[in-house]
């Protein structure tokens, strides 16, 4: 009698599970499962609100690309929207894999995937009408125009140009213009200063210190902190603080360091200059030995061709003045004399500009004779 009753005990318990088991599969078909009819129309649908997505998508990054200037950077509510686009993008072709390939009753619970998708699709369309500019200011950007230097002439421009090219090469990390004082060497690296601030070449900050002559290491990394805008504690020593600067350096990403009018070799770690692929730096120097010393790829500021001086000097002294057949052999001697130097050049051309009185121009020959003579005797 006792194990009678066990056993009907144990049948009634197994038939609760059983009930427990239908009573779930029940209210998982009843919340999850919907009557496939109409399914392929509505994954068509959802496949063409996907095209009119992408559509506006194309629209937003044509807006972006002619909206995005040095300085600025996309939104990030645009960019948000953009990513949102491409997951969906990449979720799409697996949901409607999954209703190609399942069976009529497997479909039932795909139903509400595919209205809540066209739901997100829908969304996103809304989201996408973006009225206001799609780029803000970038305040983590960092660089300045410099203003154009009055020296330019092809010769200047073709040196710009080839330091160009090594900022194209991603194997130099260091360039080293040198020449003689005068030669034009910042002018040269003024123009690629304001050339990089253009944008073609993607850096995050450009920094422009001149570090002079006796610049120690720790006036040379106040220096570089100043020019980011950021402070180092006087109180640390140098290896701490070429630590920081090293530090802040590397997080703001690729950077492009000039360093003008270079006297003497320095180590870029004692300063905390990080040598890595993510930076360039420039410098000038009138030494060859001191870019050399600092493996710097090198580039040589030659002088001013004869014809380019003489470009440089009529047009700062005034073409006018180069009419009159007395003065015309006088100005050829001192641009002459002048050597080819576009800083000495101009300097004399905008001392004689205006003045046509033939006895003050022999004396400015004669002064510039002399002062060269005492220059070579020095």
């Amino acid at each position: 009698m006792g194990s009678a009753i066990k056993h009907f005990m144990e049948l009634v318990e197994q038939a609760g599970t059983v009930f427990e088991v239908a009573n779930t599969i029940r209210g998982l078909i009843e919340n999850h499962w919907e009557f496939p009819k109409g399914i392929d129309q509505n994954v068509n649908n959802l496949k063409r609100k996907r095209d009119q997505l992408n559509g506006q998508k194309e629209d937003i990054e044509s807006r972006i690309k002619s909206e995005l200037r040095p300085r600025k950077k996309v939104k990030k509510e645009v960019d948000l929207w953009i990513e949102n686009v491409k997951r969906i993008n990449g979720e799409i072709p697996n949901l409607e894999s999954k209703v190609r390939g399942s069976s009529f009753f497997s479909r039932g619970f795909l139903v509400k995937n595919v209205r809540k998708k066209e739901e997100e699709v829908e969304e996103l369309l809304e989201k996408g009408r973006f009225s206001d500019d799609l780029v803000v200011n970038d305040l983590s950007w960092i660089g300045q125009v410099l203003p154009t230097p009055s020296l330019v002439v092809e010769t200047v421009k073709r040196k710009k140009n080839e330091i160009m090219q090594h900022f194209r090469n991603d194997e130099v990390q260091k360039i080293g213009v040198y020449g003689m004082p005068g030669v034009g060497k910042t002018s040269a690296v003024t123009l690629v200063n304001n050339e990089l601030l253009k944008g073609e070449i993607e850096f995050k900050i450009i920094v422009w210190v001149t570090v002079g002559r006796k610049c120690s290491v720790i006036e040379l990394q106040n220096k570089i902190a100043k020019a980011m805008n950021v402070s180092i504690s006087e109180d640390e020593d140098e290896t701490l603080r070429a630590g920081m600067l090293s530090e802040i350096l590397s997080e703001k990403g690729r950077f492009v360091l000039i360093l003008d009018d270079v006297w003497e070799r320095f180590s870029f770690e004692k300063v905390g200059i990080p040598e890595s692929s993510k930076g360039k730096l420039v410098l000038t120097s009138r030494s060859l030995d001191v870019c050399r010393r600092m493996d710097c790829q090198v580039v040589k500021m030659e002088p001013l061709s004869n014809e380019d001086a003489w470009t440089l000097f009529s047009d700062k002294v005034g073409q006018n003045l180069m009419t009159s057949a007395d003065l015309l052999p006088i100005a050829k001697s001192i641009v002459e004399r002048c050597a080819g130097l576009p800083l000495v050049i101009v300097i004399v051309a905008s001392s004689m500009r205006g003045e046509d009185n033939l006895p003050i121009w022999r004396n400015a020959l004669a002064e510039l004779n002399r002062k060269i003579s005492e220059y070579y005797r020095c």
